[in-house]
């Protein structure tokens, strides 16, 4: 089983995006050459999972020229997706489910880490099914009143095992399942 890791972005009240499934509010700039780890990050894994809103979101951001292409360094992507979708990219699987996705990933043994990247409905079925093994969450000073939240049980069973301040008051958690420690 491919050891699973929640990396998100939220709100100081846990809301990961908008009303709107928007970002806006996250920060645009980082101290120059700064990536907090997101680079050693994104080399540590071996595949995303990721929900259709999600996918599709980061997608508009190339076709509205925000950015050239993904920034997942042609990391192989599932995308779980309850109506039928199709893609020219190649890096993209559809799945309709956990267990389809699960016979998919464990069938091939070179998957050894998978970065769950959202949306909020994945995460919840991830973490329903105790598949999330550990969670890196980077809280942004940022209060918003609604929109898209992280699930209310999703830190039971882990333990915060670090707390690391940022810049600009952004704060890095991290999270591990009990059961791994």
């Amino acid at each position: 089983m491919a050891y699973t890791i929640l990396y998100i972005a939220s709100s100081e009240g846990g809301f990961i995006a908008d009303k709107k499934g928007g970002l806006d509010w996250l920060p645009q700039e980082a101290p120059e050459g700064e990536d907090f780890g997101f680079e050693k990050f994104l080399d540590s894994i071996d595949v995303i999972a990721q929900g259709s809103r999600t996918f599709l979101q980061t997608i508009s951001f190339i076709e509205q020229g925000i950015v050239p292409d993904l920034p997942y360094g042609g990391k192989h992507m599932y995308v779980f997706t309850r109506e039928p979708m199709q893609t020219n990219r190649t890096d993209v699987t559809f799945v309709s489910s956990i267990d389809q996705y699960l016979n998919m990933i464990n069938q091939d043994l070179k998957i050894k880490r998978v970065w769950l990247l959202g949306g909020a409905e994945v995460i919840k079925s991830f973490k329903d099914r105790d598949l999330i093994d550990k969670c890196i969450i980077t809280v942004i000073p940022v209060v918003l009143h609604e929109g898209i939240s992280l699930p209310k049980n999703l830190f039971e069973g882990m333990k915060l095992v670090s707390s690391k301040n940022c810049f600009n008051g952004i704060i890095e958690k991290r999270y591990i399942r009990i059961n791994n420690l």
